[in-house]
């Protein structure tokens, strides 16, 4: 088996560890089935939104008594609000520009049981009720609650904007007794959690910049759940899912902050304020800008430029950064992502065309010399080091590298990973359509059979088998058929295609039509180039 071979074999081998993982995942994890609460659909109604599904039902939490609950809808271009006198809070939040899977608003954040709401504001020293609170002003984009408890009011107002994915909060405390006090509090980011599987419970997870230094959790039980606290001054605190970030900045100098969840599958960020001392009748305001929205590196750029390590593709991430703006780029001339992806392959294998030349001349030389490192096998096959030393000979001596050959499906790799992160993770390719494929985030699914079947399961994916098609092809033409081709080359030609077809039959159909594309222009490179090659050999002898 030659180098490009064991590549292939090992790209293979790679994939199937993560789809394996996958599944072992999609079997242990279960998504949310919530009950709709009857808040819900009423205030859905009132304005006009059609019904979304909450994460989970609502609880008190032990040891408060449970009021009735007073609430205000706030609506605009790009959220629809709920926001709630129990805390002072955003109970549910609608991002009203992305739709699920049912067609409705996606919900950012509901009622999670154990978990605080958005932007709750929880007092370490003076227990504020969660039904203390009280509107004391209220307009279309502008909510002001009003709560005092030992001596200390408290004012928190939420600014909304009617064209950006951000959201003011001002908290103004104001001591109104003749003594000095003393108040500390939580603010909190919002909860990520997996509502949708498996595949979400992968990318739920929190992160901070404190310094220059950021630090990155995911649920993991008990240590999350009693707190993890970290000490230091944020810049930033961010908690995401797979599609969408919450992302909280404090305008002023904080204590730290404390990372928690109640479930494996939920997790989220309070920023510590520390101690503040209040003189009499002395007011501190502190000022906090959220963003909640798409992952998406150039809309959370509404915050500052503090914030461009929120979003983290991983090992790969700076060639992800890059994929993912030549995929936007190409989206603005075409509109269609398809065709965008297309365009990004075609682009990525003209900048490789260099390495792809010298690859597939590599790759013919040594096919000629198998005969040659066939016999200095069979002669010092009880001598490896002898054996190898001899056949690198007969490569330097032919000017042969044999690891050319390799070389562009090698940089492929890190390439075919970051895209891989991109399409998983971008909504904006979650329901994009090209020809049959209606959603390139998931497989194309082009028929859809009765009978569930072992690893293909009830989708027919056509894109994946066009694929292999065209990997065998590409291996039928790059060996020619020439007698210098072995048995066993030839017995793999046939079956890398057709395990590369099982391990991409359920891959994001976007990522799979990018290899496809790749695999086509190889084919049609490698058939200019050979057969410019076969005249220039035959002219030489």
């Amino acid at each position: 088996m030659n180098n490009e071979k064991r590549l292939f074999l090992a790209i293979g081998l790679s994939v199937l560890v993560i789809l394996g993982f996958q599944m072992y995942m999609k079997k242990y994890s279960k998504p949310y089935h919530p009950e709709k609460t009857h808040d819900t659909v009423m205030q859905l109604e009132q304005n006009n939104i059609p019904e979304a599904k909450p994460i989970d039902t609502a609880q008190e939490p032990i040891g408060v008594q449970a009021a009735p609950e007073n609430t205000v809808t706030i609506g605009n271009n790009v959220f629809m609000a709920v926001l709630t006198d129990h805390g002072a809070a955003i109970k549910e939040l609608y991002l009203l520009e992305y739709s699920d899977n049912d067609g409705n608003p996606t919900m950012l954040s509901s009622v999670i049981e154990g978990a605080p709401y958005l932007l709750a504001t929880t007092e370490e020293n003076v227990k504020h009720r969660r039904d203390d609170w009280r509107v004391t002003s209220q307009n279309n984009m502008r909510v002001q609650y009003t709560s005092t408890a030992g001596g200390i009011e408290v004012i928190k107002t939420f600014n909304f904007h009617n064209s950006k994915h951000v959201i003011e909060l001002e908290v103004a405390m104001r001591n109104t007794t003749d003594a000095i006090k003393e108040i500390s509090y939580i603010t909190d980011s919002g909860t990520a959690a997996a509502n949708d599987g498996y595949l979400d419970s992968r990318y739920i997870g929190a992160d901070v910049l404190i310094g220059d230094k950021v630090l990155r959790k995911r649920p993991s039980g008990k240590t999350i759940t009693g707190g993890i606290r970290v000490p230091g001054a944020p810049a930033w605190v961010s908690t995401h899912d797979r599609y969408f970030s919450f992302v909280l900045k404090p305008e002023q100098k904080e204590e730290g902050v404390i990372i928690r969840s109640s479930t494996k599958k939920n997790i989220w960020v309070g920023i510590t304020s520390g101690s503040i001392l209040l003189k009499p009748d002395q007011t501190i305001t502190r000022n906090y800008l959220l963003y909640a929205g798409p992952s998406d590196a150039e809309a959370i750029s509404e915050l500052g430029a503090t914030v461009n390590s929120v979003i983290s593709y991983g090992f790969f991430h700076v060639v992800a950064k890059v994929l993912f703006k030549g995929l936007r780029m190409f989206y603005r001339i075409t509109g269609n992502y398809g065709i965008s992806i297309i365009l990004l392959s075609l682009a990525i294998s003209l900048i490789m065309m260099p390495l792809t030349r010298k690859s597939l001349h590599s790759m013919k030389e040594m096919q000629k010399l198998q005969p040659e490192t066939e016999q200095i096998r069979k002669v010092y096959k009880d001598n490896p080091q002898k054996m190898n030393k001899e056949i690198m000979g007969l490569y330097k001596k032919h000017k042969i590298n044999p690891v050319g050959g390799c070389l562009p499906m090698l940089l492929q790799l890190p390439i075919f990973m970051s895209l891989y992160q991109v399409l998983l993770r971008s909504v904006a390719l979650r329901g994009a359509h090209f020809l049959w494929i209606k959603n390139l985030a998931g497989p194309d699914a082009a028929f859809t059979i009765p009978q569930k079947l072992p690893i293909i399961g009830n989708n027919i994916n056509i894109l994946p088998i066009l694929m292999a098609i065209a990997m065998w092809a590409q291996q039928k033409l790059s060996h020619g058929g020439g007698k210098e081709v072995s048995d066993q080359q030839k017995m793999m030609s046939t079956i890398m295609p057709i395990m590369f077809g099982f391990i991409f039959y359920n891959m994001p159909s976007g990522l799979v039509l990018y290899w496809f594309t790749n695999t086509l222009f190889m084919l049609l490179i490698q058939e200019v180039v050979l057969k410019l090659r076969e005249p220039r050999a035959a002219q030489s002898t």
